[in-house]
């Protein structure tokens, strides 16, 4: 029997890798796979499960060795299972940048719109309707003054015709319109200025037990259809690297 397998090893390795980097292609959408549903979530939450897709610790047994790939993030279980709707209260009002003010705590949330050009740093985002957009792009600039927001024109009566929506999930009726009073807040760089288009909402402990429910996700499956794509390259991987471990052994047996 061969103490040592050095290509098997070597193979490993390299088909975790393979495996690896086809899953974070997945979790973001950048590919797309048999069996799986491409995710079109968030970026972020996208960006979170795949930075979270890590290699784990190798396993040796007596005659074997594995190497483990796994998603350490929640977001991660949900998308690929689906869980159900949830109330985002809880979470938003213990978050790192919840207030305490003279009614309770709460949180100011920024929602990001995007404009649809591919150049655009937002473009990952819902993209507004034109005609809001040509409206906001032309508002005075909201700019960052140390670490506040000095602020510069708000977009308003968008509601006449964008009417205050319905949360999908509790029916809640929604208060303002969703781009009623947008900002455009502009960051400057070495060659370029940059602007962002975000509304913002208050969450507190007063707010409508219907007002911050979250619908859920479906089960996207990504991980069961990475397994299945990447099966055979592994497979074929790990039979090249036996046999020239096999090869090896057996010149080196005749040489003794």
């Amino acid at each position: 029997m061969m103490q040592t397998a050095p290509n098997i090893d070597a193979a490993i390795i390299k088909a975790a890798q393979y495996v690896q980097a086809t899953w974070q292609q997945a979790a973001m959408g950048a590919i797309q796979l048999p069996g799986a549903t491409t995710p079109t979530v968030n970026i972020g939450l996208r960006q979170l499960y795949a930075d979270n897709i890590v290699l784990g610790n190798q396993v040796r047994g007596v005659n074997s060795v594995s190497q483990r790939i796994i998603a350490t993030k929640k977001i991660a279980e949900q998308l690929e299972n689906g869980c159900g709707p949830w109330d985002m209260k809880p979470m938003l009002l213990n978050g790192p940048k919840a207030r305490v003010g003279k009614n309770g705590r709460y949180n100011i949330i920024p929602f990001r719109h995007g404009t649809g050009s591919s150049s655009a740093p937002n473009n990952n985002f819902k993209t507004m309707p034109k005609d809001i957009y040509q409206k906001a792009r032309q508002m005075k600039a909201t700019v960052q003054q140390g670490n506040r927001l000095k602020y510069g024109g708000r977009l308003t009566g968008t509601e006449t015709k964008y009417a205050p929506g319905k949360n999908p999930t509790s029916g809640y009726q929604h208060k303002a319109g969703r781009f009623e009073g947008m900002v455009r807040v502009e960051k400057t760089y070495a060659k370029a200025k940059q602007s962002t288009y975000l509304t913002f909402r208050v969450v507190s402990e007063k707010s409508d037990p219907g007002s911050w429910i979250h619908p859920g996700y479906q089960a996207h499956h990504i991980a069961k259809g990475v397994e299945n794509f990447c099966r055979s390259a592994v497979e074929q991987m790990i039979q090249e690297a036996a046999t020239h471990d096999l090869q090896e052994a057996i010149v080196t047996i005749g040489a003794v």
